[in-house]
């Protein structure tokens, strides 16, 4: 039989006295339920406030700390994992949430270029991640955009760490971004293998490296000092690029339709 009106009006009460009752005060957010005050909650304190739009907030870091926690980063899970643990975990302890929402660890697949494809360095990845989360989108651009051209046409690494896994002594110009040229131009002019001791601590030294630039940009933009003139590249060649096409195409580079 159908319940009467003031049968389900008794029932409506004893269950939200039911819910309130030993699990502290309930709270309804849009379609879930969360314990405000002690006991459990149906969905995370997340869930229920939902995603917070970017930019997220940022203080300025303290690039010596930066340093360490991307070069350690890289012997934990290697370049992209590095850079952005380099940035984003300093954060999560300066600011909180919502950084303290967002599982670093996710970034590790950039590792070698993408799974080691040679593609876009990882350190460059990780740091891409980082300004998505942290700067203006037009900022973010312009602060990767000199990243790149640093990276491409600077002697690394630089980056000396306090207590080093291996010795480097030698220090190459990629002129690239990419892994496998960085990479194999390093191995060629020091003599040593892509195994090696060495080639690890390289590769960590300049996670170091790109972690504690995109910093000091940054920093730099929180105090209103930073300024690019740097054109991107489909500005000047018509096409998405890097500035040293002959270095792999010789003379078999694309000819762009204009």
């Amino acid at each position: 039989e159908s319940m009467g009106k003031k049968e389900v009006l008794e029932e409506k009460s004893l269950t939200r006295r039911s819910l309130l009752s030993g699990a502290g005060k309930i709270a309804v957010v849009g379609a879930g339920i969360v314990a405000v005050s002690g006991g459990l909650s149906l969905f995370s304190k997340a869930e229920a406030k939902g995603p917070q739009a970017l930019p997220w907030p940022y203080e300025k870091l303290d690039i010596k700390e930066v340093g360490k926690i991307a070069y350690d980063g890289w012997y934990k899970a290697f370049c992209s994992y590095g850079v952005a643990s380099g940035i984003l975990t300093p954060l999560q302890t300066k600011i909180g949430e919502p950084y303290t929402l967002l599982p670093v660890e996710g970034l590790r697949l950039g590792e070698g270029g993408t799974v080691g494809w040679g593609t876009l360095c990882g350190s460059i990845l990780g740091a891409t991640v980082a300004l998505g989360f942290v700067a203006p989108y037009d900022v973010g651009k312009q602060i990767l955009n000199e990243v790149l051209q640093w990276y491409s046409d600077t002697d690394l690494p630089i980056y000396k760490p306090e207590t080093p896994k291996a010795e480097v002594k030698v220090m190459s110009v990629s002129n690239s971004p990419l892994c496998h040229i960085s990479v194999s131009n390093w191995c060629k002019k020091a003599g040593k293998a892509f195994g090696s001791p060495e080639r690890k601590d390289r590769c960590a030294r300049i996670t170091a490296d790109v972690a504690v630039k995109t910093v000091m940009l940054l920093n730099d933009w929180k105090d209103g000092k930073f300024k690019s003139t740097l054109k991107h590249p489909p500005a000047l060649y018509g096409t998405p690029s890097q500035h040293n096409c002959g270095g792999c195409h010789s003379t078999k580079i694309p000819e762009v339709i204009k």
